[in-house]
């Protein structure tokens, strides 16, 4: 099946902003765009963007990118690049997603007001950025945002100076933050905060600090989580609570309402009330049982 070019079309609405800057002075940058999902949408016909460098920041949420067949989970804070005539598109749509991003046509000699051997170096980088960027995007968020408020602000022959200068900033900051080294992603992040719980389960975990953490907003870091865990972080908390309950029932004689204390439990009954629904006993019960199968091997071995 051929790949469709796409050609994006421009939009001024508070959900879809879309500016074709050559109207402004500025051939290279065919469409600039601000895109919030305001509803899930479905996955559109695989295309491409012929001459274009496609190049995208997820500001907020989370989306999967299927770039020449290979996918890529895109979440608040990476940046994304679709080279030209690569055949690509988002396979979803979460409601609440936040986009920047801008097509910078290649097929002309000069890049902007880059020299002709400037420009060459840029193709050469850009060619060599992969997909999906996770480093520190700041610069390019800042460089977008400053783009779209001086559209609106600046008139005549001096707003077609500072946006070519704020179009030259945002491709140097992208290959400026390529060159960093990658921050953690999301995922490693999370799977951080998981081994911190179960390391050390006695502790509280508060959604929104371990959301901070992980540089995501509270639901779409229980998103994650749950994605990585198959449960709610709460949930996989007591989990781990119960878990290393277990060994210390199993291994020492504490009292039981010690260890549901040490553990975080509000009490001895809140700590039984998770035990029995998990386990089908009590933690009496199930200490019991325990040492007697344990015994039971010992004499077996004598």
């Amino acid at each position: 099946m051929p790949i469709r070019n796409s050609i994006m079309q421009p939009g001024n609405t508070p959900a879809y902003r879309a500016l074709n800057l050559s109207k402004v002075g500025i051939p290279n940058i065919p469409i600039i765009y601000f895109v919030r999902h305001k509803q899930h949408l479905e996955p559109v016909q695989r295309h491409c963007h012929k001459d274009c460098f496609e190049v995208g920041l997820c500001l907020r949420g989370r989306f999967v990118l299927e770039n020449d067949n290979s996918q890529y989970n895109i979440l608040a804070g990476d940046l994304f690049v679709n080279n030209p005539d690569v055949a690509h598109r988002m396979l979803d749509y979460p409601k609440g997603t936040v986009l920047y991003g801008m097509l910078l046509r290649t097929d002309k000699q000069n890049l902007l007001r880059f020299t002709k051997a400037e420009s060459s170096e840029i193709r050469k980088r850009l060619y060599q950025l992969p997909p999906h960027l996770t480093v520190n995007s700041n610069s390019v968020k800042h460089s977008f945002i400053d783009i779209f408020r001086k559209y609106e602000t600046l008139q005549g022959r001096y707003r077609r100076l500072y946006m070519m200068t704020a179009c030259m900033n945002l491709v140097t900051n992208l290959l400026e933050a390529s060159r960093q080294p990658s921050s953690p992603s999301h995922a490693d992040r999370i799977n951080k905060i998981i081994d911190n719980m179960r390391d050390a389960p006695e502790k509280p975990y508060d959604v929104d600090t371990l959301a901070h953490q992980a540089a995501l907003s509270p639901s779409h870091f229980i998103t994650q989580f749950k994605r990585l865990t198959g449960l709610p972080p709460h949930h996989f908390l007591i989990k781990c609570r119960l878990d290393e309950a277990k060994i210390r029932l199993r291994k020492t004689r504490l009292p039981i309402t010690h260890i549901a204390l040490d553990l975080g439990f509000c009490s001895s009954q809140h700590f039984a009330s998770h035990f029995k629904r998990t386990t089908g006993m009590t933690p009496l019960v199930w200490r019991k049982q325990k040492l007697q199968k344990e015994n039971d091997k010992g004499r077996n071995l004598n």
